[in-house]
């Protein structure tokens, strides 16, 4: 029986569709969740990210969320929804964003090893999906960006998720991020093991139980 009381926004990240979930959702059957699905027309003239988030805000701000949970892109839009529109939730959940251009750690999309049982399926995803957005958006997604300043507009916990490239004790992980001592204190940042940036299809088990406990810990406080 669904908790009613636990209500999700899932946003998926550039070039992905909601197929991306279908690993996930088994684990996270106990919450109510809307998984947001951005129109091929919208993308394919949305020069900036605003005009996504402009989308997500118009046709989901009416819903009360207890939390936002975004994939790369999807993280930037959650953080927009709160400190450009102030959507009203609680709590955002980024998976393997970036604030700002990270380091190398940061930039495979696989382990090795998933690659070989899921790297087809993901490369024909992003194969079709990519010509459904506007150049110049995903060019703002990859040159010189910085969405810090938004972390100091919103008043939501943030936690950020990263995969952990499979390499536990990598001892500048933090570092690579590439963030200040400001930025880092408005985080609470979380690894999951086993994963990189497509953790909800390498490791959906522990990435479910990572997000578990952080609703759990949120439950009670209404958006």
């Amino acid at each position: 029986m669904k908790q009613k009381s636990v209500k999700i926004l899932m946003l998926y990240g550039v070039n992905c569709t909601n197929q991306i979930w279908a690993r996930l959702i088994p684990y996270l059957e106990d919450y109510e969740i809307d998984f947001v699905e951005y129109p091929h027309s919208l993308t394919k003239t949305a020069t900036t990210l605003d005009l996504l988030t402009k989308w997500v805000y118009e046709n989901y701000h009416s819903n009360p969320y207890n939390a936002v949970i975004g994939h790369s892109l999807g993280g930037i839009i959650a953080l927009q929804l709160a400190a450009i529109y102030g959507m009203k939730f609680h709590t955002i959940i980024y998976l393997d964003t970036n604030l700002k251009p990270a380091n190398a750690f940061y930039r495979n999309v696989m382990l090795p090893k998933h690659m070989r049982l899921y790297g087809q399926e993901v490369s024909q995803m992003f194969k079709e999906e990519k010509p459904f957005y506007h150049e110049e958006l995903l060019k703002a997604l990859q040159e010189d960006f910085d969405y810090t300043a938004y972390l100091n507009k919103i008043p939501q916990k943030v936690y950020a998720l990263y995969g952990d490239r499979g390499i536990s004790e990598y001892p500048t992980r933090i570092e690579d991020l590439n963030l200040s001592g400001e930025t880092l204190a408005r985080l609470k940042i979380k690894f999951v093991p086993d994963s990189c940036h497509m953790m909800m299809i390498e490791n959906p088990k522990q990435l479910a139980g990572i997000l578990k406990n952080i609703l759990d810990e949120n439950e009670t406080l209404l958006p």
